[in-house]
């Protein structure tokens, strides 16, 4: 996060609960100084190779293939915004921050990114609908949830990525 450690007085992280992008809210104190700076950060735990994350997820229904071309239409139009709400989100807890963390058996490691360099990484790309019916925004997959055993959250809109991307780049 660019600190320099020797200016450091105390650091502090608080876990947000919440309907916020941001999981924890690091507190900085700096020496010398009566400031306090603060950080917001989104964390995402994978668990194996192909680590696909849920990022957010709202309430739709079936769409015909007339409302599927209005729809990515107005997904191109709006295509930084959607990502920002989706990744970053907006207000106070808005997470600047990214720490992936990657635990495959007994090995593990993590990664922390800057959210401007998140937002992208996953949202540069062409907007397009596959094969199965899903939209791609970049690297984010927005899809219909499904499953769930027939309960009505199967109907919820679902953004997904694959945050261990991230170690390679």
């Amino acid at each position: 996060m660019e600190y320099t450690l020797e200016e450091i007085k105390f650091v502090k992280a608080i876990i947000l609960k919440g309907n916020f992008k941001s999981d924890i809210q690091v507190q900085i104190t700096i020496k010398l100084k009566e400031a306090i700076d603060v950080e917001n950060i989104q964390v995402k735990l994978v668990s194996n190779l192909k680590g696909f994350n849920q990022i957010d997820k709202r309430w739709v229904n079936e769409f015909s293939e007339k409302e599927k071309n209005i729809l990515l239409g107005w997904l191109k139009n709006n295509k930084a915004l959607i990502v920002n709400d989706i990744l970053k989100g907006r207000g106070k807890f808005a997470a600047e921050w990214m720490l992936i963390a990657q635990k495959v058996e007994d090995n593990a490691r993590w990664i922390l990114k800057p959210m401007n360099y998140c937002l992208n990484f996953f949202g540069n790309g062409e907007i397009i609908i596959t094969k199965r019916g899903n939209f791609k925004i970049g690297k984010i997959t927005m899809q219909r949830k499904g499953g769930d055993n027939g309960r009505k959250t199967a109907q919820m809109l679902q953004f997904k990525i694959n945050p261990a991307e991230l170690f390679n780049n």
